[in-house]
């Protein structure tokens, strides 16, 4: 049986497995623009948690369409997702309040902190594959991109350093959410902003 990649075709042999299927095409695509986003099987899309419960399932007499978009619309949707995000934390970081005493109200639970953490990581790793995949500028969002990613990791760090002990450290968790935080989302709506404006003339051109 033969599918087609684009232009190409893949033979399917009797024995050929999903987890197989996406390997081969993922070698197909690395020296191309084009990524595998999704495969349907049957007609029907597979979403992510499907695909890992039938990595190894047969694909004999099954209907395959491979689903595939290039870098540069990846890269404009993980922009968007992550506009999204950020929205989403300037709301959060906006329903925080300080007591007098500089503690944090209402209190915030460390699990929710480290949520917010694993955001911040997230928005780098993608800060760092949009700057690789689009090739762009080393400043972005008006100032320098290495620079601003050596003092996000400084202000993440001391985050992490303060919950190890939330409760000797109050006011400076208090400053890091009611006072670097909001700076900080602001940055990054800057930043990627700034991709999306840069890959929209890429569009364009």
């Amino acid at each position: 049986m033969d599918i087609r990649l684009n232009d190409k075709k893949i033979e399917v042999s009797e024995e050929e497995t999903v987890s197989s299927l996406i390997d081969r095409v993922k070698e197909e695509l690395s020296t191309t623009n084009e990524r595998l986003v999704g495969i349907k099987l049957d007609g029907d899309f597979l979403v992510q948690s499907e695909l890992d419960e039938r990595l190894e399932q047969n694909l004999s007499d099954k209907e395959i369409e491979l689903v595939t978009e290039t870098t540069d619309e990846l890269a404009d949707e993980m922009v968007v997702k992550a506009l999204n995000y950020i929205d989403s934390l300037k709301e959060w970081s906006e329903d925080i309040s300080c007591s007098a005493e500089g503690s944090v109200l209402p209190d915030i639970d460390t699990d929710e902190i480290e949520q917010l953490l694993e955001g911040f990581h997230w928005l780098n790793l993608a800060l760092e594959e949009l700057a690789a995949a689009t090739e762009v500028d080393a400043l972005l969002g008006g100032r320098s991109f290495p620079k601003f990613m050596s003092e996000n990791r400084a202000f993440l760090n001391e985050i992490q350093g303060a919950l190890e002990n939330p409760e000797e450290n109050p006011r400076l968790i208090g400053t890091l959410m009611l006072q670097d935080l909001p700076a900080w989302v602001d940055e990054y709506r800057d930043i990627f902003l700034d991709i999306k404006g840069k890959l929209r003339r890429k569009f364009d051109a």
